[in-house]
C-alpha cells in the first residue's frame, strides 16, 4: 500500500492520510496526516526506496513517536530497503549517507511546515 500523500512540489510531499508502517526494529508507528517530507535526499540513490526515506524522514523529527536515536533512524531505513529488495550496495551506501549526514536530526517537529523546512 502506498500513502495517500499531496505534491508539494516536485520534491516534497504531505500526507493527506495516517500511514502506519512496520520495524521488527522498533515496532508499529503511524506517520500522521500534515505530515511534511522530501521522500528521499541522498542524491546519487534518490527515488529509490521512497517508503523508507518516509520512515526515516519521520523518525529524524524530535517528537515522532517512538523518538529515537540517529543510529536506530538510520536501522529502521536500512530495515525497509532490505525488505522492499534494494541491491545490498545500494542499502549500505544510503545507509551510511543517513548515519554521517548533519544537521537534520531531530531539527524539526513532526508537524513542521513546508515553509519551515524549507527556510
Amino acid at each position: 500500500m502506498n500513502p495517500n500523500v499531496d505534491e508539494i512540489n516536485y520534491k516534497y510531499v504531505q500526507f493527506k492520510e495516517p500511514f502506519p508502517m512496520h520495524s521488527d526494529i522498533i515496532g508499529d508507528f503511524t506517520i500522521p496526516v500534515g505530515f511534511v517530507c522530501d521522500r528521499e535526499s541522498v542524491p546519487l540513490f534518490k527515488g529509490t526506496s521512497i517508503r523508507g526515506g518516509y520512515a526515516h524522514d519521520y523518525l529524524c523529527r524530535y517528537d515522532s513517536v517512538p523518538v529515537v536515536d540517529k543510529k536506530t533512524a538510520a536501522d529502521v531505513y536500512l530495515e525497509i530497503m532490505k525488505q522492499r529488495g534494494s541491491s545490498w550496495w545500494r542499502r549500505y551506501g544510503k545507509y551510511w549517507v543517513v548515519r554521517m549526514a548533519w544537521g537534520y536530526f531531530h531539527k524539526f517537529s513532526v508537524m513542521a511546515t513546508y515553509e519551515e523546512i524549507t527556510a
